[in-house]
């Protein structure tokens, strides 16, 4: 016969019902966050109707964040959302965006959805994308839930300091939170490449123009078997666009 001690079981006991406690709160926090889309959208278009774009931006960044949150979880959430609806809350802040003179922003929440005809047509309805010589600013890739990944360039003396910021939404994410990952190099200010190196991994920054989207950067990432230093799955590979200048 396995003999268990009482304080075994009360240790047993105590992490099911933490787990327990864990689920009931997500699923509530879910329940609660996803009642709210339709609040975010009606909020989102009174202020815009009122011109009072920045308040419609708030509005629908967390329509577009819960809508893709809510349509991931639709088996414990207990709403269902279409891919049409994530479509349109990007393009509700996109529009926002242009609204607020900010078309570069604004282009990045249209390329979100780049193969629909609402935001092909919307990207059309921007400006051209001013190109300078000037690398300084900040420039994004899309991450999940409505979210970014940043990295930011910022000129001192002679070289360019850049710093990167990433993170992983995992599927409770956006309640739970996500992992991080950070990292900074710099390079000459006469030059448009840059690397950065942790153990194996290898990353590489290349900056380019894009004439129909504007100043980019192209960044290559070479794991090995290193984690780079960041947190769980988080990546820095991908083209990130520059929405502000300095």
């Amino acid at each position: 016969m396995i003999k268990i001690s009482q304080l075994s079981l009360i240790a047993i006991t105590a992490i099911v019902s933490a787990s327990s406690f864990a689920e009931s709160s997500f699923a509530e926090e879910l329940q609660q966050g996803c009642a709210k889309v339709k609040q975010y959208t009606q909020q989102g278009k009174k202020f815009y109707d009122q011109k009072q774009y920045a308040k419609a931006v708030k509005q629908f960044e967390d329509q577009a964040a819960w809508a893709h949150f809510c349509k991931l979880n639709a088996d414990e959430s207990g709403i269902q959302v279409s891919d049409r609806d994530i479509e349109i809350a990007n393009n509700n802040v996109g529009l926002s965006y242009a609204k607020l003179g900010k078309p570069q922003w604004a282009r990045v929440w249209f390329l979100r959805d780049k193969d629909s005809k609402t935001s092909q047509y919307n990207l059309k309805q921007l400006p051209k994308p001013q190109i300078t010589k000037d690398l300084q600013g900040t420039y994004v890739r899309a991450n999940g839930f409505g979210q970014w990944d940043y990295i930011k360039v910022s000129k001192k003396q002679n070289k360019y300091e850049i710093d990167f910021d990433g993170y992983y939404f995992g599927l409770r994410g956006l309640i739970y939170g996500p992992n991080m990952g950070q990292f900074d190099t710099n390079m000459p200010v006469t030059s448009k490449q840059a690397s950065y190196r942790y153990e194996d991994c290898t990353i590489k920054l290349q900056f380019l123009n894009d004439l129909q989207n504007g100043q980019k950067i192209e960044v290559e990432q070479n794991n090995g078997d290193s984690t780079c230093g960041f947190g769980h799955n988080v990546y820095a590979g991908g083209t990130f666009y520059k929405v502000e200048g300095k």
